[in-house]
């Protein structure tokens, strides 16, 4: 499960800042939620929106 941080903390020896995002077994990523510190991450979706091409009519990704 991936899970976003949203206080930090060390994993592994690691320090981690507000925002980073881990995998972790199901069991860690449901404590560290239930402790306040993660919250489950939403899919990352891409930045650019899609346009139709005007000569074509279909649609791409943005460059």
């Amino acid at each position: 499960m991936q899970i976003e941080l949203i206080k930090p903390h060390t994993h592994a020896g690691k320090r981690l800042a507000v925002g980073d995002r881990i995998d972790l077994n199901d069991a860690s990523a449901r404590w560290l939620i239930a402790q306040g510190t993660a919250k489950a991450a939403t899919p990352a979706t891409d930045s650019k929106p899609a346009r139709r091409d005007a000569t074509s009519g279909t649609t791409t990704q943005g460059d």
